[in-house]
């Protein structure tokens, strides 16, 4: 004969109205959450899931977080109670009680958290928000609506304090300073040009300038980063005045997916330049180099460039090999 469940009790307990809705809040330690907890999505299940597929790497980042002992997961799980579980709300004694199993709670929010407890070794008290007696198209509504209406915070802010909270790597380091100087410095092209902490109209952000020139980074190897600021000034300035200057479209050259395309086009003629004039990566010798390219280059393809960037990168490319002859 089977034996029935254990049901587990936690007190602290507070019953909250909100609009339509009652729901509990209390805490629950994170190894019982991570064993009564589940997540589907909807490749799982097409009929029952809504949540999105579990991404592991995240879930671990979670649980390092944790082991590590650097912080604090402070956020509500928020979980809808189903009928196995068989929930029960004692008002006189301000608790809950539920059936121990493996199903008795489908996560609306905060399943990586979850799944980040399961793979953690240290424990931890974690606040949670559960709604009782939900049924599937509560449960889906719920699930838009938390998703869709709260916000995150921007990942320009993120990159901004990183340094603040001395979270920086040596590459966001060099990021971090070669945007700033390009940010301060009133003789280059960008200057006034650059939003650090949040997203302007007309202005590249931080988050879109390391995508665009972070990869490039790589390529100096042992130069410091005033000699790497150096190259991007001359190289910027030298682009923006040989080709778009040049062509009338010089205000595009500060929206995204162009600035993106302009720093996909500097391997070409950062090699071109060195094969010309050696390792002097100056703005007369960059201009030197894309003297060809205005002559040859489409406005129209910045335009076209709206959503992406490398048909871009392949036109400013195709206009400088044009001008190369054995």
């Amino acid at each position: 004969m089977n034996s029935q469940p254990e049901r587990l009790s936690f007190g602290t307990v507070s019953l909250v109205t909100q609009g339509e809705h009652k729901f509990y809040t209390t805490t629950i330690p994170s190894e019982v959450l991570a064993r009564t907890c589940v997540a589907i999505s909807r490749e799982e299940n097409n009929i029952d899931g809504f949540q999105r597929v579990l991404d592991r790497k995240r879930a671990q980042d979670i649980a390092d977080y944790i082991d590590n002992g650097l912080g604090t997961v402070p956020s509500s799980i928020v979980l809808s109670s189903q009928d196995d579980a068989e929930l029960v709300y004692d008002s006189k004694r301000k608790s809950i009680s539920f059936k121990d199993i493996s199903q008795a709670f489908l996560i609306l929010d905060g399943q990586h958290r979850v799944f980040g407890f399961a793979l953690a070794e240290k424990k931890l008290r974690v606040p949670v928000v559960i709604y009782d007696n939900l049924n599937k198209r509560e449960e889906s509504r719920l699930f838009i609506d938390i998703n869709s209406k709260q916000k995150g915070v921007p990942s320009e802010l993120l990159l901004d304090i990183k340094k603040m909270a001395e979270y920086e790597n040596d590459a966001e380091a060099t990021m971090r300073i070669i945007f700033d100087r390009f940010k301060d410095d009133p003789t280059t092209v960008l200057y006034g040009k650059l939003s650090p902490s949040k997203k302007v109209s007309g202005k590249i952000t931080r988050t879109v300038f390391n995508a665009a020139v972070g990869p490039l980074v790589k390529l100096f190897k042992s130069m410091s980063d005033d000699e790497v600021y150096d190259v991007f000034k001359a190289y910027f300035q030298a682009t923006y005045d040989s080709i778009f200057d040049a062509k009338g479209v010089e205000r595009d050259f500060f929206q995204p997916t162009v600035f993106k395309a302009v720093s996909g086009f500097f391997p070409a003629v950062a090699r071109r330049t060195k094969d010309r004039f050696g390792a002097i990566y100056s703005y007369d010798n960059f201009s030197e180099v894309l003297s060809p390219v205005s002559d040859k280059f489409r406005p129209a393809k910045v335009k076209e460039s709206k959503n992406a960037y490398k048909p871009l990168v392949k036109h400013l490319e195709e206009c400088l090999d044009s001008d190369f002859y054995l």
